[in-house]
């Protein structure tokens, strides 16, 4: 049989990089505001000439095309003058999310082999090992030239490298051109692009969906909005939308859950809400069909193919009534589905999708025999390649593909790529460890890690602290079962099906003893689903919380306490008691800080 690829529209790409895509509507509309981020506005003009100075002293420290730049900063619109400012030198970005461990940070760095690191004062520490670093909030930028410098740069060049877990234990890069971003906003056919558009930069730079909502704004002359740093919140996400007029929003598609679940009016005025990341939940898509009339997309692709390959647009209520499809390929993109030996199945038929077009990555850095693994020739020809994708897919009747999940053991948790085979090594590196066994589990309707453990004794809350230095909090496990044996097929290999049902692990009960404690304590047996919380109980290590709850813990707590705690504060205060205490204390100093009428109209 022949491979007839289900193919999307195919739309002539503008022979230019990301950077010139973007100064030609600087040239063209200088006014125009290009970024919002709390009371600060940058137009298409000023960010030019800022970015354009910020290159020249770039190129002063030897950045040219193929050149990596390692970039850790908050969201803000330092990012942006520095991040354009790589592009405009020739370099390339490799994206470090200042929140990861130092240990993971120092790898980042090293394997990319990134000479100069830009970063902000407080943020240095994080990239210290860098033999060059640049702090962009304290650089001079008056003395250099505000035209664009000269770079060389071609749209086959890279822009950026991203890392995602590894199944080795080691995170790869995966490597991305400028043609792959220009594909992904230029003609693509899955969301509204241009002026009058105003996109939400909320996610990670870590994450590759960062890449649409960067360059779908800043590429095509819409405007893009900017998150505050930390993690969305229902309510931080609400307050950008109304304060900046957000038209598209795309939310990994546990955030989307939640924030619906949370505050639905969160994107009341939004035109159209984008998720994927996983499989969207079809109660909530449906909530925002009906109840916001905003259009509803399901958007699909691998961090390989440049953020999105597949996107199922303008979905209707119909769709929710079961698993929502993946869609269709988007412009510039094509798709096979075929056997394990790379033979096409027929439509209908269960079988892996394979993924072609000028969105597909480079490869993956200094792993050239992954990359030939994963990266095959495409059968079209003209030299093209193909990325497998690892999901199971069918063709359905109408054209659009159903998705079932994963070939291998690879899950994705709040978004996120995970590889269990990376946390195992990280797990087996500890001391008390012999062997360990993490997989996917479904708990209360959120996908979390369980890690099955054959230790010298059970040691949930000291291991979480070891994988939480060296690992991102997506990547450590929730739930733990303690085995004296891994169960073992006849074959040799893990029995994944004879595992034991984890559980959170447990501590010591002590029932709250303060009103304080008690609400806390309420809250987390709502979002928990637990019959009791005693106030020595970890929400992380003990009871199997992670960061998306942590949310809902900070909005359910403001519904009833006058405070909006940070998302952080869970983090750091993760038992009742010492959340509890954070709150009285935030409770103590709003009181203290209303006046005498407004304490006497709180009387009434």
């Amino acid at each position: 049989m022949t491979l007839q690829p289900e193919r999307g529209a195919d739309v002539p790409l503008p022979d230019l990089c990301v950077h010139e895509l973007f100064a030609r509507h600087a040239a063209a509309a200088p006014e125009a505001a290009a970024v919002v981020y709390g009371d600060e506005r940058l137009g298409y003009g000023e960010l030019d000439r800022c970015a354009n100075r910020f290159a020249h002293l770039l190129r002063a420290r030897g950045i040219r095309p193929e050149t990596p730049v390692a970039l850790c900063l908050e969201r803000g619109t330092t990012l942006l003058v520095a991040m354009l400012g790589i592009l405009k030198a020739g370099g390339y970005y490799v994206p470090l999310d200042p929140g990861y461990p130092p240990e993971r940070l120092a790898f980042m760095l090293g394997d990319s082999g990134a000479t100069v690191a830009v970063t902000e004062r407080a943020l240095a520490d994080r990239v210290q090992a860098a033999p060059t670093v640049v702090l962009a909030d304290e650089a001079d930028l008056s003395g250099w030239p505000d035209t664009t410098p000269d770079a060389n740069v071609v749209p086959d060049n890279l822009i950026y490298q991203m890392y995602t877990s590894g199944s080795t234990g080691l995170p790869k890069g995966v490597q991305v051109t400028h043609r792959g971003v220009v594909r992904l906003v230029h003609g693509s056919g899955f969301a509204d692009f241009g002026a009058g558009e105003v996109f939400l930069l909320l996610t990670s730079l870590c994450f590759d969906v960062s890449t649409f909502e960067l360059w779908g704004a800043l590429a095509t002359g819409a405007t893009l909005a900017v998150l505050p740093p930390g993690v969305p919140t229902a309510a931080s996400i609400e307050e950008a939308v109304c304060r900046f007029g957000v038209t598209t929003v795309w939310l990994s598609s546990g955030l989307f859950g939640h924030v619906v679940d949370d505050r639905v009016t969160a994107l009341a005025g939004v035109r159209h809400v984008i998720a994927g990341g996983d499989v969207v939940p079809p109660v909530q898509a449906r909530r925002v069909i009906e109840e916001l009339g905003a259009e509803m997309s399901n958007g699909y692709g691998p961090t390989e193919c440049t953020t999105f390959a597949c996107a199922h647009r303008g979905m209707t209520v119909a769709d929710t009534a079961g698993p929502i499809p993946i869609g269709k390929p988007i412009a510039n993109t094509h798709a096979y589905v075929t056997d394990p030996d790379g033979v096409p199945v027929e439509p209908g038929t269960r079988g892996e999708l394979l993924l072609g077009g000028p969105g597909v990555a480079r490869g993956y850095f200094r792993r050239p025999a992954l990359t030939a693994e994963r990266f095959v020739p495409d059968p079209a020809g003209g030299g093209g390649r193909l990325y497998r994708t690892g999901d199971e897919v069918a063709l359905r009747p109408d054209g659009t593909f159903a998705f079932f999940g994963r070939l291998d053991q690879q899950a994705k948790i709040r978004g996120f790529r995970v590889e269990p085979g990376e946390v195992e090594a990280a797990l087996t590196a500890h001391p008390l460890v012999r062997s360990a066994v993490v997989v996917p589990h479904e708990r209360d309707g959120d996908r979390v890690l369980a890690a099955h453990v054959v230790a010298s004794r059970p040691a949930a809350a000291e291991l979480r602290e070891f994988l939480l230095a060296r690992l991102p909090a997506h990547l450590v496990p929730s739930l733990w079962s303690w085995l004296d044996e891994l169960p073992i097929t006849p074959n040799g290999k893990v029995d994944r099906a004879a595992l034991p049902e984890p559980s959170a692990p447990v501590t010591e009960f002590v029932a709250p003893r303060t009103p304080v404690e008690e609400a806390v304590a309420e809250v987390w047996r709502e979002l928990l689903d637990l019959e009791r919380v005693g106030v020595h109980d970890d929400f992380f290590a003990d009871l199997g919380g992670h960061s998306l709850l942590a949310t809902r813990v900070v909005a359910l707590l403001g519904e009833r306490f006058p405070v909006e705690l940070p998302v952080r504060t869970v983090f750091e205060a993760s038992t009742v008691e010492l959340l509890a205490a954070e709150v009285h204390q935030a409770v103590a100093e709003y009181v203290a800080a209303l006046s005498d009428v407004e304490v006497q109209r709180a009387l009434g």
